[in-house]
């Protein structure tokens, strides 16, 4: 904990001051990872736990279920995490930047973004909503990874389109938060299907990291350093034109790409364990995780 909120004072001051600047951004990286190592520090192993090999543990249980620290040495974990780094990120970029990006696109600096912001709002909830309980209502027959591999294509879509002006900006508000909304919905229960509910408050806590580093980086170190960039080019405090966030929308949309490809990996490689659960849940007639019915 103490860790945490030195962490979290750190960043702060970042983002205060902004400095942002390489090495800054590399320590806002890599700490995280040493804060995932502090605390999965005192986790057994299933070895240690059980007096059985992992493997022999996994064939007698059925299904993935590792511990938090099991968990990070995994390849999948990491695909997941970037994913959602690139997901959430662009997500609260856009919900963070949207009176600067409206202004820009617009070439109006007393444009306004109420609209588009309450646009955004009633998607994200719906996102929320239909991909939540769709993602339950469809888990016999479609794994859930392929719902977040839609949240990183409506991403990808978004920022492609925001490319193209003012009159597309509301379809875009509408994307970005369905899909933001989307990849919250299935962020807990995708963590405890893919490596099972062992240690499942710690693993939600490190897979709830990616929306805060996502933020960090595509908001403030990408956005708002190239805004400011060229806002001080243009000679005034209020940035004008394509320009202000073309390189922002561009790297966005090929980060959530990228995100959509590691989500099918992801997808491909968690067959098994879904071909396990789903003929389970679909007997049973109930909902078997514990993630779903929270």
């Amino acid at each position: 904990m103490v860790a945490l909120l030195v962490y979290t004072a750190f960043c702060a001051v970042v983002v205060y001051f902004k400095a942002y600047v390489l090495p800054v951004a590399v320590v806002a990286v890599l700490l995280p990872l040493g804060l995932f190592l502090l605390t999965a520090s005192g986790a057994p192993s299933a070895r240690a736990a059980t007096g059985r090999p992992l493997l022999q543990e996994q064939e007698i249980s059925e299904r993935p279920n590792v511990s938090a620290w099991e968990m990070l040495l995994k390849l999948d974990f990491y695909l997941l995490f970037l994913a959602f780094v690139a997901i959430q990120g662009a997500g609260l970029c856009l919900s963070n930047n949207f009176s600067q990006i409206v202004k820009a696109v617009s070439k109006n600096p007393a444009a306004s973004s109420v609209g588009y912001l309450t646009v955004f709002s009633i998607f994200n909830t719906c996102g929320r909503i239909f991909i939540g309980f769709g993602s339950e209502s469809l888990k016999a027959r479609v794994n859930r990874p392929w719902f977040l591999a839609i949240s990183a294509t409506l991403m990808t879509l978004a920022f492609l389109l925001l490319h193209l002006g003012e009159a597309l900006l509301a379809v875009s508000a509408a994307l970005v938060g369905f899909a933001l909304g989307g990849s919250f919905a299935l962020q807990a229960v995708l963590v405890e299907e893919v490596f099972g509910p062992k240690e499942m408050p710690i693993k939600y806590s490190y897979i709830f990291c990616a929306p805060f580093i996502g933020s960090m980086v595509m908001s403030d170190l990408l956005a708002g350093f190239l805004y400011d960039m060229e806002a001080q080019k243009q000679g005034r405090a209020i940035c004008l034109g394509a320009r202000c966030f073309g390189v922002t929308f561009t790297v966005t949309a090929t980060c959530n790409f990228l995100a959509a490809l590691a989500i099918l990996t992801v997808a491909l490689r968690a067959s098994h364990t879904y071909a396990i659960l789903n003929p389970v849940l679909q007997e049973r007639g109930v909902v078997s995780t514990e993630a779903a019915r929270l």
